[in-house]
């Protein structure tokens, strides 16, 4: 008999799922310091996301647990959990967007070039850090400001791992009420990492642009477009291994990922996309003509943002059930093909569209 599910034990499956997925992947945080910096900031955003809306829900539908769940750093949780829509942020226009990776190129320029004494070595400074998983893109410092909110001087490591130390150890202490007495345990994808799947390298932030995505490009839009892909590279090939066991919150995390990157492309195509050469634009209609792609951007509103906000609308309550994909809220907003297609091809689209704006995203280096 399948069982049906009221609008609050929807939200709290949810919460719960998120809750197990954070905890198994703090737990390796903890037992593997010396690995693990750079997955806890490629987590960073999707970490405050989760526990600054899933706080929210509990405030509606268990305040009284809410209150004990009250956590420290909320400004800093905020932000990084609103960093998630890049151009889709309803607070911004996009050129405000554009104008906040402008501000980072700029600060980072200035803090860390033209420091040297000897000027036949300034050629040599760098103001732009690149991390890689497995040989592909996953974080950059410009994205790291964006998401987390850095100014360039925190970029130090101990500085850089205290402040995200900091916030982690309020999402263990949350996760961990969360999930106190349920089967949390089971492997993570930090199990399978290892020093040589990373690693970083500095570059002049001006040539490593120059060599990316469209040449006609402002600077601060081929930053965005950075972020995007290390985004959709993160949930492609450092989560990818977590899927078994997270699949839940795992889906929820690409559904929302995408959604906000083909918004924002969709956005950046109306500005720029006239002016982009052929091959180019044809790359960018191939992300955004994709049947996949329009099935996640038309979709309505309230499943984005039951995804989002853990609460969903009265008019679903009667269509959500324990067993059923996704707990019934597919096909409460979607035909069965769709709901189908959707939640079994979710996975494969994020890798599709990760391959392709990785390969942009390299498609001018000489």
């Amino acid at each position: 008999m399948t069982t049906r599910l009221s609008g609050n034990d929807f939200a709290l499956q949810l919460i719960v799922q998120d809750g197990m997925f954070l905890r198994r992947f703090l737990q390796r945080v903890i037992a593997r310091p010396e690995l693990t910096i750079l997955p806890v900031f490629c987590l960073y955003n999707y970490m405050c996301l989760i526990l600054h809306e899933s706080h929210r829900a509990l405030g509606r539908i268990a305040p009284d647990l809410a209150t004990s769940l009250a956590y420290d750093h909320a400004e800093t949780i905020a932000r990084a959990r609103h960093s998630v829509k890049l151009y889709d942020d309803k607070a911004k226009e996009p050129a405000e967007v554009s104008a906040e990776f402008r501000r980072i190129i700029e600060q980072h320029r200035q803090e860390f070039l033209n420091n040297t004494w000897l000027p036949l070595a300034r050629p040599l400074e760098t103001d732009l850090g690149l991390w890689r998983f497995r040989g592909r893109l996953v974080s950059t410092s410009h994205t790291v400001s964006f998401f987390l909110g850095f100014p360039p001087e925190r970029f130090e490591a101990e500085v850089l791992g205290a402040r995200l130390r900091a916030v982690a150890v309020e999402v263990g202490r949350y996760v961990r009420a969360i999930s106190d007495g349920l089967p949390w345990e089971g492997p993570s994808c930090l199990d399978t990492v290892r020093k040589a799947d990373l690693r970083m390298q500095d570059v002049r932030a001006k040539r490593h642009y120059r060599g990316s995505f469209d040449p006609s490009l402002p600077e601060e839009v081929k930053a965005s477009l950075t972020a995007m892909t290390c985004a959709l590279n993160t949930l492609d090939v450092l989560l990818f291994e977590e899927a078994e066991h997270s699949a839940i919150s795992l889906w929820k995390l690409r559904y929302i990922t995408l959604h906000h990157v083909f918004s924002s492309l969709a956005k950046l195509d109306e500005q720029y996309g006239a002016g982009l050469r052929t091959p180019d634009r044809s790359v960018l209609r191939e992300i955004l003509d994709a049947p996949m792609t329009g099935l996640i951007l038309q979709a309505h509103s309230g499943f984005r943002n039951t995804l989002v906000h853990y609460v969903p609308p009265r008019n679903v309550h009667e269509q959500l059930f324990l067993h059923q994909p996704f707990y019934g809220l597919l096909d409460a907003y979607f035909s069965d093909a769709d709901a189908r297609l959707l939640y079994e091809g979710l996975a494969g689209h994020t890798r599709h569209v990760a391959s392709i704006l990785d390969a942009w995203s390299r498609s001018c280096i000489p």
